[in-house]
């Protein structure tokens, strides 16, 4: 017997005896034991004689609770308002990171979004209902919901990834993070900031349906403490399945850091986007209602290619500057300026009546201009309050948006307003109407066009006005090791001010209370219980008072109290896997009161409610070294329970529309050999309602998709990345509107070159 084995039973031996008289000292998050190998001795077992026990160190052994995250995994977020780990605040939130952007090839928000169970979008044709983006989160419109590098980014417009870090969704009332709305959510885009590295990231994208697209991501380090950072991007494509429908855009965001490593750091960015494309108003339903008709195929384009347009801009300027005033407390500013503009006609197609196969090709328009300005200073850090550790964050913000809405007025060759009429007579002009299958989008347009106010027209210009101050505490409290309280209020002082020309002038001044409290267990330290009550407050104008239905400020509501929300749920969150893969799960309610809706005599009356129960499953991180997943599972059972007095018998208990019961998305990537990555994606979805009445229902159909990629690495510094999305072609509806349902793109496949240095 040899002498090493020697030496490893009696080590052996000795730690046993060590266990057994109970001086192993337990492990947890934090502790450490360790174990060091005696000197060798001159006795051995052969000898017959019996030396002490020597001392034992055990090796080190740590269970670190900071253990590095998967690339699809986030553990933290930037925000102050986050005074805890995700892991610890009590509320359902999903954080889309870069890498999974990257490899779905997602180059829209709204791409990007899909990857989120429980969000839907809905369409939009002028004044208060934009054609841009307008995400649904479990249930309720969260277009003024939407938020960049923590503050409100409320213009009208249809939003990029390619400056995009991560996009966080938080979902269920939540006015204590976000201020007005905010019923069903909101989402907060991180952007691309400088760092202390030199790196160039640089991609060029080719495809089917034209596909072009190309990005740069370049970083350099000026000095220690100096970093400078461009982020530029061009596309140009067609949407697959769809004749005549095209995305052109390109943008620019360039960023400077001073101080980084330092107590005071001091950014500046701007953010410029433009974009030219095609509006696309695919097929319409019948009143009587069901699925879109069938006769609608996917690659007719009923639209005029001479006319037809959506033209968009967003220019944003930010200033951050962020002290460290000791190890425990910083301080932080953020001033922001943008303007965003979106000007677009469109054509929409609607049968003359519900039997007709004539179609009338009504044209939608809508002329936007949101100016904002805003500023956040936020405190956070750590104290020892009444004998328990307290991670706190206060903040106050003060912004103005000024925002202008027009509609142009559009007439055919014999001066007839061709907006929304569905007459037969006006289909005398040939492109006033046409038949199925029968529609040439190069149909000559003799008509004209002109701005509402030039001609003074009823539907005038609108100038809205909204100030806003606000002021917020936030609380992690740590009462022991396993038990921890989260909270947080708000209050906001909401001034809304809308004029029309030949109009009363429109007001609405509320005082908002959100608050919310969550109780966390830590059954260990990878994985809390929690339960949690949310509010929200909605006034009348809180989307500018341009926003979707009764969001739009009217001589009917602006006097009107808030509309309420809640949301009760309790959840779990577990990181398993070193740590590396996070798992979620949630049961929730979500109640909306004080809803306006008719007083059956012309009025509107605080009267209605709503409530959406749900639950929810989500994973994100690595099942091993080299399996990756990302997604989740929604269940929304969401009803109107009080349709108010005015409704139709049988309207209380009907289903609420753009909310598909069950909502599933997977994402997948597996390292197949160091040079080559495969992965593949899907997402089901059951039928969502468009609009829905005591007697007649109007949806679209479930559908499922499926998506795949590889990357393989040609060398360190280039890789090549194939994309084909939806690739059985599945015809399916991206969004839908109570009158029409756009068609999702059909298979599409992109072949990107990646440089990396």
């Amino acid at each position: 017997m040899s002498t090493t084995f020697q030496t490893r039973q009696r080590l052996l031996a000795s730690a046993c005896a060590l266990v057994a008289a109970g001086s192993f000292t337990s492990l947890n998050a934090h502790a450490q034991t360790s174990v060091s190998t005696p000197a060798a001795s001159s006795d051995s077992p052969a000898s017959g004689q019996t030396s002490a026990a020597p001392a034992v160190t055990l090796p080190t052994t740590q269970v670190n609770d900071n253990a590095v995250a998967s690339p699809m995994q986030t553990k933290t977020l930037p925000s102050y308002k986050f005074v805890a780990p995700l892991r610890d605040t009590p509320r359902s939130i999903t954080v889309i990171p870069e890498e999974l952007i990257k490899q779905t090839n997602a180059t829209t928000f709204a791409d990007a979004l899909k990857t989120v169970p429980g969000i839907t979008f809905i369409g939009g044709d002028a004044a208060a209902n934009p054609s841009a983006d307008r995400p649904v989160i479990r249930g309720f419109e969260s277009r003024n919901s939407i938020f960049v590098d923590g503050m409100r980014d409320s213009g009208v417009q249809n939003r990029e990834t390619f400056a995009i870090e991560n996009i966080s969704v938080i979902k269920g009332p939540d006015s204590v993070y976000a201020g007005r709305g905010a019923v069903g959510g909101s989402i907060d885009i991180t952007t691309k900031t400088p760092r202390l590295e030199d790196f160039t990231n640089a991609s060029l994208g080719l495809g089917t349906n034209s596909f072009k697209r190309l990005t740069m991501d370049v970083n350099r380090q000026v000095n220690d403490q100096t970093a400078v950072r461009l982020n530029v991007m061009g596309h140009d494509a067609d949407q697959a399945g769809r004749n005549n429908v095209y995305s052109k855009r390109w943008g620019v965001a360039p960023s400077v850091a001073f101080g980084l490593n330092s107590p005071t750091t001091v950014t500046v960015s701007y953010y410029h986007l433009n974009s030219y494309d095609m509006p696309d108003f695919s097929a319409p339903f019948r009143s009587a209602g069901g699925t879109p008709d069938g006769g609608f195929q996917r690659n007719q384009f009923y639209g005029l290619n001479n006319r037809d347009y959506r033209r968009g801009q967003t220019d944003t300027g930010e200033i951050k500057v962020e002290h460290r005033i000791n190890d425990t407390w910083k301080i932080k500013n953020t001033t922001m300026v943008g303007r965003a503009t979106l000007d677009y006609v469109a054509t929409n197609p609607q049968f003359v009546n519900a039997n007709s196969n004539i179609i009338a090709l009504q044209a939608k328009s809508g002329k936007y201009a949101t100016n904002s300005i805003a500023n956040q200073t936020e405190l956070t850090g750590k104290a020892t309050l009444l004998g328990f550790e307290h991670t706190l964050t206060g903040g106050v913000e003060f912004s103005n948006e000024q925002s202008r809405y027009e509609g142009y007025l559009v007439t055919d060759s014999a001066g007839n307003n061709i907006r929304s009429t569905n007459s037969l007579p006006l289909c005398a002009v040939p492109y006033n109407c046409t038949t199925l299958g029968n529609w040439n989008p190069d149909t000559p347009w003799t008509g004209s066009l002109a701005l509402n106010g030039d001609k003074g027209f009823p539907g005038a210009a609108t100038n809205t006005r909204t100030n806003v101050a606000s002021a917020y505490l936030f609380d992690s409290v740590k009462l022991s090791d396993r038990w921890l309280v989260n909270a947080g209020a708000r209050v906001d002082r909401f001034d809304v001010h809308a004029v029309q020309a030949g109009a009363p002038d429109l007001k609405n001044i509320s005082n908002l209370f959100s608050f919310q409290l969550g109780v966390i267990y830590k059954v260990l330290p990878s994985l809390s219980l929690y339960a949690s009550y949310g509010t929200s407050a909605n006034p009348p104008g809180a989307n500018s008072g341009l926003g979707g239905g009764t969001d739009q400020l009217t001589t009917t509501n602006n006097n009107l109290a808030p509309e309420r929300s809640r949301n009760i749920e309790v959840g779990a969150k577990w990181d398993v896997i070193d740590q590396r893969l996070s798992l979620t799960a949630a049961l929730f309610q979500t109640d909306k009161t004080n809803a306006r809706v008719s007083d059956g005599l012309g009025g509107t009356i605080n009267a209605g409610s709503q409530r959406v129960r749900g639950a929810e499953l989500g994973w994100a991180g690595s099942l091993t070294n080299h399996w990756r997943v990302f997604g989740g599972y929604s269940y929304l059972n969401a009803i109107t329970t009080d349709a108010g007095p005015a409704a139709a018998p049988g309207s209380n208990g009907l289903p609420m529309v753009m909310v598909p019961k069950h909502n599933l998305t997977l994402w997948t990537d597996y390292e197949v050999m160091p040079k080559l990555t495969v992965g593949a994606g899907m997402t089901l979805s059951s039928l969502t309602y468009a609009s829905v009445s005591s007697t007649t229902r109007k949806w679209t159909p479930g559908y499922a998709r499926f998506d795949a990629m590889a990357t393989y690495r040609v060398s360190r510094a280039v890789d090549l990345q194939l994309n084909v999305q939806n690739i059985f072609d599945k015809k399916y509806y991206a969004s839908a509107y109570p009158i029409y349902a756009t068609w999702a793109p059909g298979r599409t496949a992109m072949l990107t070159l990646n440089f990396h240095q």
